[in-house]
């Protein structure tokens, strides 16, 4: 007899991450992101991006307890959120077309 957990609905999803990794890879490639790092907690689970030369994030894309997706910018001073969603789709196309996710998260299911 095996129990099934539901999945946590602050955490990114297979697809989320398919969708994520499309655009992380052609970023890397191209040289216009240094470093990127994932992080999880009780309420939500977020993806920080730096951009080359820079000490501290400047992007994160986080997905809440709710289930909601949020896109933010650090301007050196605070974070400010510029996309918001039900699907990761929501927020990513603001930086990539979103056939291109679609086809991404299509692949992960």
């Amino acid at each position: 007899m095996c129990v099934i957990l539901p999945f946590a609905r602050q955490r990114f999803t297979p697809g989320d991450m398919a969708a994520w990794n499309a655009i992380l890879a052609d970023r890397r490639r191209r040289g216009l992101w240094q470093k990127v790092d994932r992080a999880t907690s009780r309420d939500r689970d977020w993806i920080m991006v730096w951009l080359p030369g820079l000490k501290e994030p400047s992007l994160r894309l986080e997905r809440d307890s709710k289930g909601v997706y949020g896109l933010s910018y650090y301007d050196g001073q605070g974070w400010f959120q510029f996309r918001q969603g039900a699907t990761i789709i929501d927020c990513l196309s603001q930086i990539e077309p979103e056939e291109q996710l679609k086809a991404a998260a299509r692949r992960a299911d």
